[in-house]
């Protein structure tokens, strides 16, 4: 979407873990992405081509992409009192996704902004839902802080209107000349179909693995019934149509 429809800003929130045994074979890779966000970089849930992939797009559109990042996805369930999120509670978006947008938005501006949500054609119910307010400190009441909706952005679907759907997505990122991931988003969201999970078990095993001890040593599971450690030893079905990804109303996970 930022190709064809450009904007003034480009800005990618990364969600990030503090597992070493994630982090990208490419060290290189590491220390690029330490540049981009600041600080130092250990590993990500998301597909590590992910992050080759959003370079490659800055390089391709000649046009900078500001990366963000907030807490860990290991800090945020802690400070969630151990409880991780499921479709109930989907904290983890408002976390990693939103919220370091958000704060970058209000060091920068001081009304609300249109923003590009990459609703498609094929999904345009989702943008009736979009929200325009975020919950964040707005003064202080005595010792405390004041909390409050704040209005801070317009949604913009570019996607939606210009009839754009899913296929004619693919089809341009196959022919961009770069490798985008088979698979979008963190590889063991939620909202994924168990059948993409486990077909995730086989490409991203380590990153797989993180979240299953996450409800091994976290309250409650990612899906409801479905314990990743159970999913991993599913058949795998062979006409399952792998890689459609996985949408969150925020409008930040969704290819």
């Amino acid at each position: 979407m930022a190709v064809h429809y450009p904007a003034d800003y480009n800005v990618f929130s990364l969600v990030t873990i503090d597992d070493l045994s994630c982090s990208p074979a490419d060290k290189s890779l590491i220390q690029k992405i330490s540049d981009k966000i600041g600080r130092e970089f250990i590993a990500t849930v998301e597909d590590d081509l992910t992050l080759q992939v959003v370079l490659d797009l800055e390089q391709f559109m000649g046009r900078e992409i500001i990366w963000l990042v907030g807490q860990s996805f290991d800090d945020v369930i802690k400070m969630k009192g151990n409880y991780l999120p499921n479709k109930l509670t989907r904290f983890c978006t408002t976390e990693m996704k939103l919220k370091p947008i958000f704060n970058w938005w209000n060091k920068n501006f001081d009304e609300p902004i249109r923003m590009g949500i990459g609703y498609r054609w094929d999904e345009k119910e989702r943008a009736d839902r979009f929200t325009t307010e975020f919950k964040a400190v707005v003064g202080k009441r005595g010792s405390k802080n004041a909390w409050g909706m704040v209005e801070w952005r317009k949604g913009w679907f570019p996607l939606i209107e210009n009839k754009i759907i899913h296929p004619t997505v693919i089809k341009w990122a196959n022919q961009s000349g770069i490798k985008f991931p088979s698979d979008s988003n963190c590889v063991g969201c939620f909202h994924k179909p168990i059948q993409q999970l486990r077909k995730n078990w086989e490409d991203h095993p380590i990153k797989m693995q993180w979240f299953a001890d996450q409800e091994a040593k976290s309250k409650g599971n990612w899906k409801q019934g479905d314990r990743y450690e159970n999913i991993k030893k599913l058949g795998i079905q062979s006409d399952f149509i792998f890689g459609t990804g996985s949408g969150c109303d925020a409008g930040y996970c969704t290819d």
